[in-house]
């Protein structure tokens, strides 16, 4: 199931440019997604407990189709998640390879946390982490990178 997701993951990145990705694009495009999800989660979380009348999409969505996407968002964030840390260099940069796997470990604890307990705080806190990162990401210049 993880690689057919992350198959997929590939697929959409080729589709979306005739250009090889690069691995720090690749990254990137993960990291966004990763983000995308872990709102999509944050919003869930929001939205369950109330008469579900607000939000966009979300708000059309009854409890059970809300649980559905929730579900759906929290297997591709944590695929995601695990992805990133397999693609870390513990030789060629170990101590940026451990800060980086610490971050996306605790973001995968957030993620099971705010599936399990209903835990927003821990969950905003790892959004805010993965952000700081992703926007220090996008301003690497991606011709000066030769590996992740």
């Amino acid at each position: 199931m993880q690689n057919n997701f992350n198959l997929n993951l590939y697929k959409k990145s080729e589709q979306s440019s005739n250009a090889t990705k690069s691995p720090h694009e690749i990254v990137r495009f993960l990291m966004e997604n990763l983000l995308k999800s872990m709102k999509n989660i944050q919003d869930c979380n929001k939205n369950f407990d109330k008469n579900i009348s607000e939000l966009s999409t979300l708000g059309k969505m009854n409890k059970k189709e809300l649980a559905s996407f929730k579900s759906k968002n929290a297997s591709k964030a944590l695929t995601i998640i695990y992805s990133l840390q397999i693609s870390l260099d513990f030789d060629k940069t170990p101590e940026i390879a451990k800060n980086l796997f610490q971050l996306y470990e605790f973001c995968r604890v957030q993620i099971i946390n705010s599936l399990l307990k209903k835990t927003k705080s821990g969950l905003i806190k790892a959004i805010d982490a993965l952000k700081e990162i992703l926007d220090g990401w996008q301003n690497i210049d991606p011709r000066k990178t030769k590996s992740v």
